[in-house]
Protein backbone atom coordinates (compact mmCIF):
# COMPACT_ATOMS: atom_id res chain seq x y z
CA UNK A 1 0.00 0.00 0.00
CA UNK A 2 1.00 3.17 -0.85
CA UNK A 3 2.11 5.53 1.90
CA UNK A 4 0.95 9.03 1.61
CA UNK A 5 2.87 10.99 3.92
CA UNK A 6 5.72 10.46 2.00
CA UNK A 7 4.67 11.01 -1.50
CA UNK A 8 5.96 14.14 -2.82
CA UNK A 9 3.53 17.26 -3.86
CA UNK A 10 3.41 16.75 -7.44
CA UNK A 11 2.83 13.01 -7.06
CA UNK A 12 0.01 14.20 -5.27
CA UNK A 13 -1.17 16.89 -7.13
CA UNK A 14 -1.21 14.52 -10.47
CA UNK A 15 -3.05 11.62 -8.79
CA UNK A 16 -5.40 14.11 -7.26
CA UNK A 17 -6.06 15.32 -10.55
CA UNK A 18 -6.07 12.34 -12.81
CA UNK A 19 -8.70 10.88 -10.39
CA UNK A 20 -10.86 13.89 -10.29
CA UNK A 21 -10.70 14.25 -14.07
CA UNK A 22 -11.81 10.48 -14.93
CA UNK A 23 -14.47 10.90 -12.31
CA UNK A 24 -15.94 14.24 -13.69
CA UNK A 25 -15.71 12.62 -17.52
CA UNK A 26 -16.28 9.25 -17.14
CA UNK A 27 -18.50 8.84 -14.00
CA UNK A 28 -15.42 6.37 -12.67
CA UNK A 29 -14.90 6.09 -8.92
CA UNK A 30 -11.51 6.26 -8.13
CA UNK A 31 -9.39 6.60 -5.04
CA UNK A 32 -9.84 9.66 -3.04
CA UNK A 33 -7.13 9.02 -0.94
CA UNK A 34 -4.46 11.55 -2.83
CA UNK A 35 -6.94 14.37 -2.87
CA UNK A 36 -7.93 13.89 0.38
CA UNK A 37 -3.70 13.86 1.87
CA UNK A 38 -3.43 17.44 -0.28
CA UNK A 39 -6.33 18.85 2.14
CA UNK A 40 -5.10 17.11 5.24
CA UNK A 41 -1.10 18.38 4.45
CA UNK A 42 -2.97 21.88 3.84
CA UNK A 43 -5.03 21.94 6.90
CA UNK A 44 -3.05 19.83 9.60
CA UNK A 45 0.68 20.22 8.29
CA UNK A 46 0.26 23.77 7.20
CA UNK A 47 2.05 23.24 3.60
CA UNK A 48 2.62 26.08 1.87
CA UNK A 49 2.55 24.50 -2.00
CA UNK A 50 -0.19 21.95 -0.97
CA UNK A 51 -2.24 25.07 0.46
CA UNK A 52 -1.83 26.82 -2.69
CA UNK A 53 -2.89 23.68 -4.62
CA UNK A 54 -6.59 23.22 -3.03
CA UNK A 55 -7.27 26.96 -2.46
CA UNK A 56 -6.87 27.95 -6.42
CA UNK A 57 -8.04 24.49 -7.49
CA UNK A 58 -11.26 24.07 -5.08
CA UNK A 59 -11.83 27.27 -5.26
CA UNK A 60 -12.02 28.78 -9.16
CA UNK A 61 -10.98 25.67 -11.38
CA UNK A 62 -13.51 25.49 -13.75
CA UNK A 63 -12.70 21.83 -14.77
CA UNK A 64 -14.38 20.63 -11.38
CA UNK A 65 -18.04 21.51 -12.97
CA UNK A 66 -20.33 22.51 -10.59
CA UNK A 67 -17.94 21.27 -7.77
CA UNK A 68 -16.40 24.40 -7.23
CA UNK A 69 -16.74 26.97 -4.15
CA UNK A 70 -16.94 29.94 -6.08
CA UNK A 71 -19.58 28.33 -8.45
CA UNK A 72 -21.55 27.71 -5.32
CA UNK A 73 -21.14 31.22 -3.89
CA UNK A 74 -22.20 32.89 -7.34
CA UNK A 75 -25.29 30.73 -7.09
CA UNK A 76 -26.28 32.51 -3.66
CA UNK A 77 -25.11 36.22 -4.92
CA UNK A 78 -27.15 36.11 -7.66
CA UNK A 79 -30.13 34.23 -6.27
CA UNK A 80 -33.01 35.85 -3.53
CA UNK A 81 -30.61 37.26 -1.30
CA UNK A 82 -28.10 38.20 -3.38
CA UNK A 83 -28.39 42.13 -3.20
CA UNK A 84 -27.88 41.45 0.60
CA UNK A 85 -25.04 39.39 0.59
CA UNK A 86 -23.21 41.26 -2.15
CA UNK A 87 -23.49 44.84 0.14
CA UNK A 88 -21.21 43.13 2.14
CA UNK A 89 -18.89 41.10 0.55
CA UNK A 90 -16.88 40.49 -1.97
CA UNK A 91 -16.95 37.20 -4.24
CA UNK A 92 -13.10 37.00 -2.97
CA UNK A 93 -13.82 37.51 0.39
CA UNK A 94 -16.58 34.66 0.54
CA UNK A 95 -14.38 32.62 -0.75
CA UNK A 96 -11.50 33.59 1.28
CA UNK A 97 -13.76 33.30 4.92
CA UNK A 98 -15.11 29.79 3.57
CA UNK A 99 -11.66 28.49 3.82
CA UNK A 100 -10.77 30.30 6.79
CA UNK A 101 -13.67 29.01 8.98
CA UNK A 102 -12.65 25.10 7.50
CA UNK A 103 -9.00 25.84 8.53
CA UNK A 104 -10.17 27.14 12.27
CA UNK A 105 -13.26 23.75 12.18
CA UNK A 106 -12.77 20.85 14.76
CA UNK A 107 -13.29 19.11 11.24
CA UNK A 108 -9.97 20.27 9.82
CA UNK A 109 -8.27 19.31 13.23
CA UNK A 110 -9.45 15.88 13.43
CA UNK A 111 -9.28 15.19 10.01
CA UNK A 112 -11.69 12.56 9.80
CA UNK A 113 -13.27 12.65 6.32
CA UNK A 114 -13.51 9.74 4.57
CA UNK A 115 -14.09 10.78 1.24
CA UNK A 116 -13.96 13.87 -1.06
CA UNK A 117 -17.78 13.62 -1.26
CA UNK A 118 -17.80 14.17 2.68
CA UNK A 119 -15.42 16.49 2.25
CA UNK A 120 -16.63 18.85 -0.03
CA UNK A 121 -20.19 18.38 1.49
CA UNK A 122 -18.96 19.96 4.31
CA UNK A 123 -17.65 22.98 2.53
CA UNK A 124 -20.89 23.56 1.10
CA UNK A 125 -22.39 23.43 4.44
CA UNK A 126 -20.28 26.53 5.82
CA UNK A 127 -20.68 28.55 2.44
CA UNK A 128 -24.77 27.96 3.02
CA UNK A 129 -24.50 28.81 6.81
CA UNK A 130 -22.29 31.83 6.04
CA UNK A 131 -24.41 33.37 3.45
CA UNK A 132 -27.60 32.69 5.72
CA UNK A 133 -25.91 34.70 8.46
CA UNK A 134 -25.11 37.52 6.08
CA UNK A 135 -28.14 37.11 4.70
CA UNK A 136 -29.89 37.72 8.00
CA UNK A 137 -27.71 40.53 9.72
CA UNK A 138 -27.94 42.29 5.96
CA UNK A 139 -24.42 44.01 7.12
CA UNK A 140 -24.40 47.88 6.02
CA UNK A 141 -21.07 48.39 5.50
CA UNK A 142 -20.10 48.32 1.79
CA UNK A 143 -16.82 46.42 0.82
CA UNK A 144 -14.83 47.40 -2.16
CA UNK A 145 -15.54 45.12 -5.16
CA UNK A 146 -13.41 44.28 -7.47
CA UNK A 147 -15.33 42.88 -11.19
CA UNK A 148 -13.37 40.44 -13.60
CA UNK A 149 -13.01 42.95 -16.26
CA UNK A 150 -11.03 45.11 -13.70
CA UNK A 151 -8.78 42.17 -12.67
CA UNK A 152 -7.68 41.23 -16.32
CA UNK A 153 -7.17 44.85 -16.98
CA UNK A 154 -5.10 45.02 -13.71
CA UNK A 155 -2.91 41.37 -15.04
CA UNK A 156 -2.42 42.74 -18.39
CA UNK A 157 -0.77 46.31 -17.29
CA UNK A 158 0.90 44.12 -15.06
CA UNK A 159 2.91 43.16 -17.53
CA UNK A 160 4.59 46.69 -18.12
CA UNK A 161 7.28 46.55 -15.72
CA UNK A 162 8.47 50.22 -14.86
CA UNK A 163 12.26 50.27 -16.53
CA UNK A 164 14.51 50.43 -13.91
CA UNK A 165 17.03 53.39 -15.48
CA UNK A 166 13.97 55.84 -15.34
CA UNK A 167 12.61 55.14 -12.19
CA UNK A 168 13.23 56.33 -8.73
CA UNK A 169 15.66 53.28 -8.08
CA UNK A 170 17.95 55.86 -10.56
CA UNK A 171 18.28 58.57 -7.96
CA UNK A 172 18.07 56.77 -4.28
CA UNK A 173 19.90 54.24 -2.71
CA UNK A 174 18.91 50.53 -3.13
CA UNK A 175 18.06 51.00 1.06
CA UNK A 176 16.24 54.27 0.51
CA UNK A 177 13.84 52.70 -2.13
CA UNK A 178 13.24 49.76 -0.40
CA UNK A 179 11.99 52.08 2.70
CA UNK A 180 10.21 54.20 -0.17
CA UNK A 181 8.32 50.96 -1.04
CA UNK A 182 7.69 49.56 1.93
CA UNK A 183 6.21 52.78 3.46
CA UNK A 184 3.82 52.67 0.12
CA UNK A 185 2.64 48.84 0.44
CA UNK A 186 2.14 49.75 3.95
CA UNK A 187 -0.07 52.75 2.98
CA UNK A 188 -1.83 51.29 0.11
CA UNK A 189 -2.10 47.10 0.51
CA UNK A 190 -1.93 46.47 4.62
CA UNK A 191 -4.74 46.53 6.60
CA UNK A 192 -3.91 45.73 10.34
CA UNK A 193 -0.80 44.87 12.35
CA UNK A 194 -1.44 41.44 11.15
CA UNK A 195 -1.36 41.79 7.95
CA UNK A 196 1.97 43.03 8.00
CA UNK A 197 3.36 40.89 10.50
CA UNK A 198 2.33 38.09 7.57
CA UNK A 199 3.62 40.57 4.69
CA UNK A 200 6.73 41.64 6.33
CA UNK A 201 7.29 37.61 7.71
CA UNK A 202 6.66 36.02 4.89
CA UNK A 203 7.22 38.34 1.78
CA UNK A 204 10.36 39.76 2.54
CA UNK A 205 11.73 37.21 5.07
CA UNK A 206 10.41 34.64 3.22
CA UNK A 207 9.63 32.52 6.39
CA UNK A 208 7.36 29.58 5.82
CA UNK A 209 3.64 29.95 7.35
CA UNK A 210 4.72 27.17 10.28
CA UNK A 211 7.23 29.62 11.40
CA UNK A 212 4.68 32.46 11.60
CA UNK A 213 2.83 30.04 13.98
CA UNK A 214 5.54 29.37 16.12
CA UNK A 215 7.15 33.19 16.09
CA UNK A 216 3.65 34.89 17.26
CA UNK A 217 2.02 32.20 19.28
CA UNK A 218 -1.88 32.98 19.49
CA UNK A 219 -1.88 35.64 17.19
CA UNK A 220 -2.73 34.10 14.60
CA UNK A 221 -6.08 31.65 13.89
CA UNK A 222 -4.96 27.86 12.51
CA UNK A 223 -4.86 28.51 8.78
CA UNK A 224 -5.04 32.22 9.28
CA UNK A 225 -1.69 32.55 7.74
CA UNK A 226 -2.35 31.19 4.70
CA UNK A 227 -5.67 33.04 4.20
CA UNK A 228 -3.85 36.87 4.94
CA UNK A 229 -1.23 35.49 2.24
CA UNK A 230 -3.49 34.58 -0.26
CA UNK A 231 -5.46 37.93 0.02
CA UNK A 232 -1.75 39.70 -0.04
CA UNK A 233 -0.80 38.01 -3.29
CA UNK A 234 -4.21 39.16 -4.80
CA UNK A 235 -3.73 43.07 -3.68
CA UNK A 236 -0.30 43.10 -5.24
CA UNK A 237 -1.58 41.66 -8.53
CA UNK A 238 -4.15 44.70 -8.82
CA UNK A 239 -1.51 46.58 -7.64
CA UNK A 240 1.23 46.29 -10.93
CA UNK A 241 3.69 48.99 -9.94
CA UNK A 242 4.10 47.69 -6.99
CA UNK A 243 4.27 44.32 -7.91
CA UNK A 244 7.48 45.27 -10.30
CA UNK A 245 9.02 47.21 -7.91
CA UNK A 246 8.70 44.66 -5.31
CA UNK A 247 9.99 41.81 -7.75
CA UNK A 248 12.78 43.86 -8.46
CA UNK A 249 14.22 45.15 -5.11
CA UNK A 250 13.17 42.11 -2.60
CA UNK A 251 12.97 39.14 -4.90
CA UNK A 252 15.74 40.09 -7.44
CA UNK A 253 17.69 41.84 -4.67
CA UNK A 254 18.05 44.96 -7.30
CA UNK A 255 19.99 43.28 -9.66
CA UNK A 256 19.96 44.86 -12.75
CA UNK A 257 21.09 41.70 -14.97
CA UNK A 258 18.23 39.47 -13.12
CA UNK A 259 15.75 42.41 -13.45
CA UNK A 260 16.61 42.34 -17.53
CA UNK A 261 16.19 38.73 -17.94
CA UNK A 262 12.92 38.67 -15.76
CA UNK A 263 11.11 40.86 -17.63
CA UNK A 264 11.86 40.32 -21.48
CA UNK A 265 12.31 36.12 -21.05
CA UNK A 266 9.70 35.57 -18.86
CA UNK A 267 7.51 38.15 -19.41
CA UNK A 268 8.09 39.26 -22.83
CA UNK A 269 9.50 36.25 -24.15
CA UNK A 270 12.43 37.79 -26.05
CA UNK A 271 14.75 35.18 -27.60
CA UNK A 272 18.39 34.74 -26.21
CA UNK A 273 19.47 36.52 -29.39
CA UNK A 274 17.58 39.85 -28.71
CA UNK A 275 19.02 40.12 -25.26
CA UNK A 276 22.16 39.47 -26.25
CA UNK A 277 21.91 42.36 -28.95
CA UNK A 278 20.39 44.99 -26.64
CA UNK A 279 22.23 44.60 -23.74
CA UNK A 280 25.90 43.88 -24.59
CA UNK A 281 27.64 45.67 -21.46
CA UNK A 282 25.65 43.35 -19.22
CA UNK A 283 25.65 39.81 -21.73
CA UNK A 284 28.89 40.34 -23.10
CA UNK A 285 28.65 36.52 -23.61
CA UNK A 286 26.17 33.40 -24.29
CA UNK A 287 27.14 32.22 -20.96
CA UNK A 288 26.42 35.71 -18.98
CA UNK A 289 23.33 35.01 -20.37
CA UNK A 290 22.70 31.97 -19.33
CA UNK A 291 23.53 32.14 -15.73
CA UNK A 292 21.60 35.04 -15.09
CA UNK A 293 19.03 32.67 -16.65
CA UNK A 294 19.50 29.70 -14.13
CA UNK A 295 19.36 32.35 -11.35
CA UNK A 296 15.89 33.38 -11.81
CA UNK A 297 14.95 29.37 -12.53
CA UNK A 298 16.05 28.45 -9.28
CA UNK A 299 14.80 31.87 -7.72
CA UNK A 300 11.18 30.74 -9.08
CA UNK A 301 11.70 27.50 -8.19
CA UNK A 302 12.60 27.96 -4.39
CA UNK A 303 9.86 31.05 -4.47
CA UNK A 304 5.77 29.29 -5.03
CA UNK A 305 4.71 32.84 -4.25
CA UNK A 306 5.99 34.93 -7.25
CA UNK A 307 4.47 32.11 -9.61
CA UNK A 308 1.09 33.02 -7.97
CA UNK A 309 1.73 36.35 -7.80
CA UNK A 310 2.37 36.74 -11.95
CA UNK A 311 -0.04 33.66 -12.62
CA UNK A 312 2.21 31.90 -14.19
Amino acid sequence: MTDLRSLALEQLVQHCHATTVRYLRLHEVGDDCFCLELFRRALQDHHESAWAFIYTTYSTEEFLGEHYILKWVRSWLHGRHGAAIRSAFTEEEIVQEVWLRLAQSDAARTFNFETMGQLMSYLRRLINNFMLDTARRRAPQIIESSTEEEAVHLEQKLHTVPDRASGIDSMVSEGEAIEDLLRQIADQLIADQREWLVFRDYFIERLPPRKLYALHPGLFEPGEVEIIRTRLVRRLRKSPFILSRYIQLIVLADDERLGVVFQHTILDAWSDEQLLRRYPTLFPQMADLLAAKVEIVELMHGNPTLLQLLHI
